[in-house]
């Protein structure tokens, strides 16, 4: 195997909120130092702004029109080329996603797609070339929540599961 690789991504953050970026506001020192000692792409452009098509987009590596996640509602499919797939499959990675997937739509617990149903059946993969997956995004409530995260807080600290909201 060869290099480790960490790939962190967050919704709607410019370029520029990072220290290492000339950020002032927020403090960053650990993304600062990943940075210091990683690859820092200065001038990369998302291809869509929104959520699902730009995930789908760095998973891929396809122009969103290649993949077809145009939009958010619409799930990458499952027969994609990935980059994970292909990390795991041709170079021998370990591979795990921890936090928001969103490849494909939320909707209610039980749903159709693997991203709905992964939490309350007790699955944390295979899925999309990821060999585990603990799953979180904005849904709180642990009660109807989709995701691993609040279903974990509701178990190991229930006091604070109120100030992850829907």
């Amino acid at each position: 195997m060869g290099r480790k690789i960490l790939f962190i991504t967050t919704d709607q953050q410019r370029h520029d909120a990072l220290g290492c970026n000339g950020g002032k506001v927020a403090k960053t020192p650990v993304v600062d130092g990943l940075a210091a000692a990683g690859l820092n792409y200065k001038r990369a452009h998302n291809q869509n702004v929104v959520c699902m098509p730009a995930r789908s987009t760095m998973l891929t590596g396809q122009h969103v029109r290649t993949h077809g996640v145009i939009s958010n509602g619409i799930p990458l499919p499952e027969d994609t080329p990935d980059v994970a797939r292909l990390l795991k499959e041709q170079g021998g990675y370990r591979t795990a996603l921890i936090g928001k997937a969103h490849f494909e739509p939320s909707s209610a617990p039980g749903g159709p797609y693997f991203e709905n149903y992964a939490a309350s059946r007790g699955l944390h993969g295979p899925h999309r070339g990821f060999e585990h997956m603990e799953l979180c995004a904005q849904t709180g409530r642990a009660g109807r929540s989709l995701y691993h995260y609040p279903k974990w807080l509701q178990e190991n600290l229930p006091d604070e599961v109120d100030f992850l909201q829907e």
